[in-house]
């Protein structure tokens, strides 16, 4: 028998409770194991002190006043109706994933707006460049030249 189960055993074992065969294999564990025969000790000095108080009487409406109580504590308690319970777990899950594909599209709505606007002032650049160089657009460009070098690099043919 292991300590834990031992000493789950030890207040039946000074009780008397437990069988006989039990009684053996605990008093056997006991004489091979110190930390158990510790918890012994200290079990047998608690029932020991508890002896030596006096008994006291429980009031004749003890039993009473306790049912009583726990009455008055089941009233209480919040009823619970198994299919709010239901609804509560698979809100939780669905409103997760609501929230993501949300995410998921709002992302994508973003992207496309900065995408545009990317697009866009690349456009303009191009154009302003066009004018600063006098060329009608940098694809007029020859081969070789600034416009071309920075037409390469927004098609991603300089990388």
């Amino acid at each position: 028998m292991e300590c834990s189960q031992v000493k789950r055993r030890l207040s039946a074992f000074l009780d008397g409770e437990v069988s006989e065969k039990e009684r053996n294999t605990i008093s056997d564990h006991l004489k091979q194991c110190e930390g158990c025969q510790r918890e012994l000790e200290g079990l047998s000095h608690v029932w020991g002190s508890l002896d030596l108080m006096e008994e006291m009487q429980a009031s004749p409406y003890f039993m009473v006043r306790l049912k009583q109580k726990i009455a008055e504590q089941e009233s209480r308690r919040v009823i619970r109706l198994p299919f709010v319970e239901w609804v509560g777990r698979a809100a939780v899950p669905a409103a997760a994933t609501a929230v993501v594909l949300l995410s998921i599209l709002f992302g994508s709505h973003l992207g496309r707006g900065i995408y545009q606007l990317r697009v866009e002032n690349v456009s303009t650049l191009d154009s302003e460049l066009a004018d600063l160089f006098g060329a009608a657009s940098l694809a007029d460009l020859s081969d070789g030249s600034l416009g071309s070098a920075y037409d390469d690099l927004l098609s991603g043919g300089g990388e």
